[in-house]
């Protein structure tokens, strides 16, 4: 059983390792948000989901332990909790019985390592997967993009999605329009995608002059993933989706600024991130304030954006 409280981001990055315990464990079953289990399901990771926001789970945080958790996570040989809470880690160990292995879901703000290799060391480390390489990026794409139509009009689809869970990551979206506006002029099918905490872009996006943009406002991760595999490309932020696009081995573009590429950077078979070299990046995660400027996503312009689309495009088996 593995228990992880993370939103989208950080539960993709725990997929390679998730990858890697199929071939020791079976079965893998998640207790995690709901629609990231419907998510982890649909993409054949584990074999049975339970929502986080169930009612039987709430004890695991009033410390009360009902019998139903206890005859639930009592069931499996391991437990591994993704968590930095130790008092949630001693509570499970009391309820069941038996050690929990927790894993802190990130790597220490100063340690400037990819979360997904830090997972992998750790789950070396505590004896659950042996000492194969933990930094192999050879981690194959869950779909081949672009196998939900016809691939030569679906290969032409790029999606850009403008949005990041935190506004400090946000690449302007006055720029994100003229990358659409370069793909479209190339004979390329841009699309904006927006989750829910992003909808107020939406304003920006639909406009007198843009009647013809195609927007998807997406209120579940089922959706997204249907349009994913329906992808030739993506472009985003340091976000969640861009993790998932590259986790799915669709070529991706992904915008950084304050955020660390050393430590966040998407895996994937074909995957660039963008940003320039400054001194004074990465801040995020750190103890440096964050400019209202933000430099480092200032000086990113669209067509290194689209130089850089274009390599991990031009290499895809679609790109013909």
């Amino acid at each position: 059983m593995i228990i992880h409280q993370g939103a989208l981001g950080d539960v993709i990055t725990t997929f390679p390792a998730i990858i890697k315990l199929k071939e020791v464990f079976q079965p893998i079953h998640l207790l995690c948000q709901n629609q990231l289990g419907k998510l982890s399901l649909e993409l054949d990771l584990v074999q049975k989901y339970f929502p986080l926001e169930s009612a039987v789970f709430t004890s695991l945080y009033s410390g009360s332990g009902d019998g139903k958790v206890k005859e639930i996570l009592s069931a499996y040989d391991e437990v591994i909790l993704f968590s930095y809470s130790a008092p949630l880690e001693q509570r499970i160990d009391r309820i069941i019985k038996k050690k929990v292995r927790r894993i802190p879901p990130r790597p220490v703000a100063n340690h400037r390592v990819n979360v997904a290799e830090h997972i992998l060391k750790h789950l070396i480390h505590c004896g659950l997967l042996d000492g194969s390489k933990p930094g192999d990026k050879g981690i194959k794409p869950r779909f081949v993009h672009g196998e939900n139509e016809d691939n030569r009009s679906s290969s032409k689809r790029v999606l850009i999605h403008p949005g990041a869970g935190s506004k400090d990551k946000f690449w302007p979206i006055a720029n994100f329009m003229i990358v659409e506006k370069i793909l479209k002029s190339n004979g390329m099918g841009p699309e904006f995608i927006l989750g829910p905490a992003d909808f107020f872009l939406k304003t920006a996006l639909i406009t007198e002059e843009s009647h013809q943009r195609r927007v998807h406002t997406l209120f579940d991760l089922t959706a997204l993933l249907a349009l994913l595999k329906g992808a030739g490309g993506f472009i985003g932020n340091d976000a969640g989706i861009s993790h998932l696009a590259a986790f799915l081995g669709v070529p991706t573009v992904a915008v950084f600024g304050p955020s660390d590429p050393q430590r966040w950077h998407p895996v994937g078979a074909a995957v660039k991130v963008i940003r320039p070299d400054i001194d004074c990046a990465p801040c995020f995660e750190t103890e440096k304030p964050i400019c209202k400027e933000k430099t480092c996503l200032a000086l990113t312009a669209p067509e290194t954006v689209m130089d850089a689309f274009y390599q991990v495009y031009s290499h895809s088996d679609l790109s013909s």
